[in-house]
């Protein structure tokens, strides 16, 4: 089994110094406006983008995928983990504005 490595992109809000303590990688989205691109959370303070189901859009590509916006959601990866592991899981971790990142902390407890 490969090591394992955690990245978000720029449309997390994820607060840098956080990240940098924890180990995790920010990658900026690219915006583009016509023929200007930006980088998000670089040359863009904020973007806000619609509701996207990223799991849906995953499983069209064959992986395996899972919404979570409780930690009850985190039950699926738990299915994953002890299943056979064919396809790559991944993992729409929703963050809104107005509530932090409960996920973060859950998934970093006890570490």
């Amino acid at each position: 089994m490969s090591p394992v490595a955690i990245f978000t992109d720029s449309a997390s809000d994820m607060d840098p110094a956080v990240a940098a303590a924890e180990g995790i990688s920010i990658v900026p989205l690219l915006v583009t406006f016509g023929s200007q691109s930006f980088k998000a959370g670089v040359d863009l303070s904020t973007v806000r983008f619609p509701p996207t189901d990223i799991a849906a859009i995953a499983r069209g590509f064959g992986f395996d995928a899972v919404s979570v916006t409780r930690p009850a959601d985190l039950a699926a990866v738990q299915t994953w983990l002890d299943g056979a592991r064919e396809r790559p899981l991944l993992i729409d971790a929703k963050v809104t504005a107005d509530r932090a990142s409960w996920w973060l902390e859950e998934a970093f407890r006890g570490h």
